[in-house]
């Protein structure tokens, strides 16, 4: 048996796990210690540590994503208007690695199915629960609680780069680097018919 330091996909603890096959790094396995329900992580490196306790490889995953849905595990979640109001969503609605990002969730109110409630949610992590999915849309990620997509201002502007050369000159559109900043509502906007000074890093180049 070799053990391998493996860390948790959404709480970014570390376990020491033993394997009878060979794990490679960034390997994403399912493991447990006896009966315990299996914890989702990410394989680091082998190691020679002796903890306890010794968790146990169970089945690998193409990513962390798959081990949660293949487990039947949901992911926890809070509202971000109301912090009171947390709990659990099936993990079918995703199509990607969902912790620590925000979607926003709409589904027909139920006293009146022609009024549509949205609730932006903040995912915290895997919840062992098993949630049954029903019929909600969900869109996302987005950055911030707000869940409103990034906008931008004004009107693109290119840039006409000559490039000047031995066989000739070669005329190219360039789109330049925008300024971005934050709203009064936490939404970024992106300044498309203005230019970043210095380009892409700004000052710093």
């Amino acid at each position: 048996m070799v053990k391998y330091i493996v860390e948790g996909c959404s709480d970014g603890l570390e376990y020491i796990v033993s394997a009878s096959t060979v794990l490679s790094p960034l390997q994403v396995i399912d493991f447990n210690f006896g009966e315990d329900t299996p914890i989702c992580g990410t394989v680091i490196s082998e190691t020679d540590l002796e903890p306890i306790p010794l968790y146990t490889h169970l089945n690998s995953y193409t990513d962390c994503l798959s081990c949660v849905q293949e487990n039947n595990f949901s992911f926890s979640a809070i509202d971000c208007n109301f912090p009171v109001i947390s709990g659990e969503v099936s993990s079918l609605y995703f199509t990607e690695f969902p912790v620590g990002k925000f979607y926003k969730f709409c589904v027909p109110d139920f006293f009146n199915p022609e009024i549509i409630n949205c609730f932006c949610l903040e995912i915290l992590g895997i919840s062992p629960n098993e949630s049954i999915p029903f019929p909600v849309e969900v869109t996302g990620p987005f950055n911030s609680c707000s869940c409103e997509s990034p906008r931008s201002a004004n009107t693109e502007s290119n840039i006409c780069l000559e490039i000047c050369t031995e066989s000739g000159t070669t005329v190219v559109s360039v789109t330049p680097p925008h300024p971005e900043w934050t709203d009064g509502y936490g939404t970024q906007v992106t300044e498309l018919n203005m230019i970043t000074l210095g380009g892409m890093n700004g000052l710093n180049n």
